[in-house]
């Protein structure tokens, strides 16, 4: 299988093939022999921990090793090659949504609600900043991946949040 994806704004050319009870993988050229371990994977006999957070089609949000990772992944089978600057990475100031009896934006981290930006009723546009949110004594822009009428804003400035809390819901 063959497939890129983004890291930030770096690019990784991914192929793997299996090999054995593991895989043989190559990245950007670099090969590595890697086996499937019970909290993760094995690389050089060195163990990785990974658990996977959020899945959402082609965007991914893992915690690596201790360390939160998001990529985008492009199978190339289905996508033209793309530079990494071409491709639109989510980062961690968006939220996580969730559809289903509506759409619901989820805290992408921990922290302070600083300022909300939109009210009940209001019309938002994919992209547009809805709340403010403070996290590690920064402020992130949470910006709506989805268009639509605000139904609920669940969470007021000043409110703490745990991560993959719902923040609001739209119609």
């Amino acid at each position: 299988m063959r497939l890129q994806f983004t890291i930030g704004k770096n690019l990784y050319q991914v192929q793997m093939e299996r090999a054995g009870e593991g895989y043989h993988v190559t990245v950007n050229g670099k090969p590595f022999d890697v086996k499937i371990a019970p909290e993760g994977f094995s690389i050089g006999g060195k163990i990785h921990s990974v658990k996977i957070n959020a899945n959402q089609g082609d965007a991914v949000r893992a915690d690596v090793d201790g360390r939160i990772i998001e990529a985008l992944i492009l199978d190339i089978a289905k996508t033209p090659t793309k530079k990494a600057e071409d491709v639109a990475v989510k980062k961690t100031s968006e939220p996580i949504a969730r559809t289903g009896h509506g759409k619901t934006l989820i805290a992408p981290m921990p922290g302070k609600i600083v300022k909300v930006l939109v009210s009940v009723g209001q019309t938002v546009k994919v992209g547009d900043v809805v709340l403010i949110l403070e996290a590690m004594k920064m402020e992130n822009e949470i910006r709506s991946p989805f268009e639509g009428k605000v139904k609920e804003v669940r969470v007021s400035a000043g409110a703490g949040v745990a991560a993959e809390e719902p923040l609001m819901t739209m119609e």
